[in-house]
């Protein structure tokens, strides 16, 4: 659902007019420009701000400046009594506005400016995705030049893009374009890295001081190689600190640290510091406990949300007991019926790709979802955690145990 934002410090004309528009747009309100910026973390689909000029702290124009960083295809619109030359310009150069507006104007004016402002938002996306399908095939050729030298590189990242995709929906400030092209590439680096010091590091044989000045260069080499493509910006950030320490420590060797490490490049990190561990295993609680005792080394948000949604299984001991009782009510009436192939109860939020419904899966309000009988694609996968986390789908579900 696209969402409008608006923005005012005066909180009585903030609900008159939320109020009033709440009728044609999903309307969310920020009384302050800390708070409108605070809203890119927790609201992923943004597609108009209307931002009052003036206000305490930081300005209008620091607000709009602040979403065309972060959020470019959120359409800014700038609303203001103090209308003057100096102020449009500075609005249009540093926040790339869309619409000016003067106070006072009717609630029809504003409607229809937010309108414009959806269409073009559309606008930008549909150009958004065109240019990511655009580069998608270029960089699939880049990924698998890679893995011709590193082999073990194109089954890593598999991995990794299952895990990261798990967690995409409870990341707000990260795209799926980004975070798929940045672990595609995140190898890139190693193409530069000597064939034997690659063999030697697979085999977990020691390494001269000079072979771990060499891996540790790569992420440097790789986001060189994408610094100056178009909208590559932040793929080439997230390779180049991807094995940076949350602390601020490790490489590269500057003064970025804790949240003003991109969050993908905290992401690599955190995974590939689990795969490293688990090698062919399941994760388990041990692998998450380990990381959680290295201080300053993970970013402990994102560890606890990995923690939350990789690890099968991961429930309370009432919620264990709950699904041990229904698990035990459907074998009863399996033996009583004798029919069908067996199944058993997990947790919605642990479904995966390739999982069969055993049973119609259910909204909250009893509408129906998927279908009995649908194999799972990573799509239908993705907008279930995410109807999950919105508490819009029921605990657990049933699903058929494939046959051995």
């Amino acid at each position: 659902m696209e969402k409008v934002l608006l923005v005012d410090d005066e909180e009585k004309l903030l609900a008159g007019l939320s109020r009033q528009l709440r009728r044609k747009f999903d309307i969310l309100t920020a009384s302050s420009g800390d708070a409108a910026v605070g809203m890119l973390k927790k609201e992923r689909n943004i597609a108009v701000i209307v931002c009052d000029m003036r206000m305490p702290g930081m300005t209008g124009i620091q607000v709009l400046k602040e979403f065309s960083a972060k959020s470019p295809t959120t359409s800014r619109i700038i609303l203001t009594g103090f209308a003057s030359q100096e102020c449009a310009v500075d609005s249009i150069n540093q926040g790339h506005v869309f619409k000016f507006i003067n106070k006072p104007c009717t609630m029809e004016v504003l409607a229809g400016c937010i309108q414009e402002g959806l269409e073009h938002h559309r606008l930008l996306i549909k150009e958004k995705n065109l240019l990511e399908r655009a580069l998608a095939g270029s960089i699939k050729l880049l990924a698998d030049v890679v893995s011709l030298k590193d082999q073990s590189a194109a089954e890593n990242s598999r991995r990794l893009s299952v895990w990261a995709n798990i967690l995409l929906p409870h990341i707000p400030e990260a795209t799926k374009g980004e975070l798929d092209f940045s672990i595609m590439l995140a190898p890139l680096g190693r193409m530069f890295v000597p064939a034997d010091v690659l063999v030697r590091q697979s085999k977990g044989e020691p390494l001269s001081e000079k072979d771990l000045a060499i891996l540790a260069k790569a992420p440097e080499i790789g986001s060189n190689l994408l610094r100056n493509i178009p909208r590559m910006e932040t793929i080439s950030r997230s390779i180049l600190y991807q094995d940076k320490n949350f602390d601020g420590t490790g490489f590269p060797d500057d003064r970025t640290f804790g949240d003003n490490i991109p969050v993908i490049a905290r992401l690599l990190h955190l995974l590939n510091t689990l795969l490293d561990m688990s090698g062919d295993d399941d994760l388990t609680n041990e692998h998450f406990d380990q990381l959680s005792q290295q201080d300053g080394k993970f970013d402990l948000e994102l560890l606890e949300l990995a923690r939350k949604h990789l690890l099968e299984g991961h429930e309370t001991a009432s919620e264990e007991e709950e699904i041990q009782a229904e698990v035990e009510e459907v074998s009863e009436l399996q033996e009583e019926e004798d029919t069908g192939p067996e199944t058993e109860i997990v947790r919605t939020a642990t479904l995966r790709e390739g999982k069969q419904l055993a049973t119609d899966l259910l909204n909250t309000e009893g509408s129906l979802v998927l279908a009995e009988g649908t194999i799972l694609t990573q799509e239908q996968v993705e907008k279930i955690r995410l109807m999950y986390d919105q508490e819009k789908l029921p605990l657990r579900v049933e699903i058929i145990v494939p046959s051995k």
